[in-house]
């Protein structure tokens, strides 16, 4: 069930992400450190999307990795004081 539910969110945003697509057509220069791009609108989105989606990612497997340190830790000492009872 839970997969089902995976797969109807990944459908609405492609379809979402299509319609925002289709109304964003317009052609922007982007100018970045050692280059210059014409790239849709849409593009511009997609991409901008992407990195801020990766860069979430990125921030938050260091937190998750950070909790699941500690917890490995509190339960190492859990097992420790459990054995010394």
């Amino acid at each position: 069930m839970r997969v089902i539910g995976l797969v109807l969110v990944i459908l609405f945003l492609v379809l979402l992400a299509s319609a925002i697509g289709t109304q964003n057509d317009q052609v922007v220069t982007v100018n970045y450190l050692i280059a210059q791009a014409n790239l849709s609108l849409s593009t511009i989105i997609a991409i901008s999307l992407v990195i801020g989606v990766a860069i979430g990612i990125l921030l938050m497997s260091v937190s998750w990795l950070s909790l699941r340190v500690k917890l490995l830790a509190a339960r190492t000492k859990l097992e420790k004081l459990s054995k010394d009872q």
